[in-house]
């Protein structure tokens, strides 16, 4: 008896332990197959990219940084249950190597001086998001626009361009945002993309400038808004100067109250992340071409180039990727860490720009958040590459 009670034990046994060891297999497997879905998002919109499918490396580029954190976690992961599969995380991260490039900046403790040195140039770059202030009740309109002036003003840049601008172009108006700017910067040009409802006032982007304007023009997209550049005269040197705001996803409330009912997947819950996500993909596809636009004008360019703006885009997307071509980006010049400049979606995004091109040095680089608008104000001190 005592025999086969041992026997039915150790059958017993044998079937747990087949059983763990099935389960173990299908886990591995599992995390095998979840590991190489992460493969291919991460390096999917580095080597394979049909015009077509611009949008797919939209979605893809906002998940980078959480892929990049999945990819380490696997690695730990692996390094601890099959060390040989830790690999495939140091392989991906090492062939993605131009993904991170962009992503990080790594140049830690670089300050930037309240005040500029006097044979560098100042520009700085804000999406003002037509002065409307980032609390939920704001505190008055003169106030914002006196706020927002005087939190540029007070780093004396020597050119100042902003997007979501907005201004009544009549005199003694509360809403003619000028007069904040024309005193210390004499020279500018407006986009004047659209009309608001009101008559004189109008929105778009703007180049406030210190030096004086040669030459001026706005290239047109085809979503009301566009690219506009002024030719300055900065002593014995004509240099360009670029802003310009892409296509925004042009979210409401109910989208923003779509994205954060994750949980919800009833019938309606659903039809309202299906409108997000298509919003996003249509977003995508504009900047893709007004990315060719600006490259096309980038490299008309005769002088000395700078570029600013809201690209609505991340640095792994291929609207960043199409614009940047050979420019330098200040952030990653001599920024550190991710470098968010809008926060209320995620606080890896990283859409507002300062580039220049190879006859610049770039000095230094800042972000000030005064919680003013919905974006950070970029900054970055640059001097003229002399033959």
């Amino acid at each position: 008896m005592a025999i086969w009670r041992q026997k039915k034990r150790n059958k017993k046994l044998k079937y747990i332990m087949a059983k763990k060891s099935r389960i173990r297999i299908f886990g591995k497997g599992l995390l095998l197959s979840v590991h190489l879905i992460l493969v291919l998002m991460l390096l999917y919109p580095q080597f394979f990219m049909p015009v077509g499918w611009i949008w797919v490396n939209g979605f893809l580029s906002l998940l980078a940084p959480y892929i990049i954190v999945l990819h380490l976690l696997f690695f730990l992961i692996w390094l601890i249950a099959k060390p040989i599969l830790s690999l495939i995380s140091v392989a991906t991260l090492a062939i993605a190597y131009p993904t991170l490039l962009v992503l990080f900046a790594w140049h830690p403790g670089t300050p930037f001086p309240q005040k500029k040195k006097d044979n560098s140039l100042r520009i700085t770059s804000f999406n003002v998001k037509e002065f409307n202030g980032n609390t939920p009740q704001p505190i008055g309109h003169k106030l914002r626009t006196e706020d927002i002036a005087a939190s540029i003003q007070k780093w004396d840049p020597d050119i100042i361009c902003m997007q979501e601008y907005n201004t009544k172009e009549l005199k003694n108006d509360i809403a003619n945002h000028a007069t904040y700017f024309d005193k210390k910067y004499p020279y500018s040009f407006f986009s004047k993309d659209h009309q608001i409802n009101e008559a004189n006032y109008f929105a778009g982007c703007i180049i406030y400038s210190k030096y004086k304007i040669l030459y001026a023009e706005r290239i047109p997209y085809t979503n009301q808004e566009s690219l506009i550049y002024v030719d300055l005269l900065k002593g014995d040197d004509t240099i360009r100067v670029y802003t310009t705001h892409l296509a925004s996803f042009k979210f409401k409330q109910h989208d923003f109250e779509a994205i954060d009912a994750t949980a919800d997947a009833n019938k309606a819950a659903l039809k309202a992340k299906y409108g997000v996500m298509r919003k996003m993909k249509k977003a995508f596809m504009i900047r893709a071409v007004q990315a060719a636009i600006i490259q096309e004008q980038l490299a008309k360019s005769p002088y000395p180039t700078l570029l600013t703006g809201d690209f609505n885009d991340v640095p792994s997307s291929y609207t960043y990727k199409q614009i940047k071509g050979e420019m330098q980006d200040a952030f990653l010049v001599k920024g550190f860490g991710i470098g968010a400049t809008y926060m209320n979606l995620s606080p890896t995004l990283r859409i507002d720009y300062i580039m220049a091109d190879k006859r610049w040095q770039v000095k230094g680089w800042e972000s000030v958040d005064e919680n003013l608008s919905d974006h950070h104000m970029i900054m970055a001190d640059l001097q003229l590459i002399k033959n």
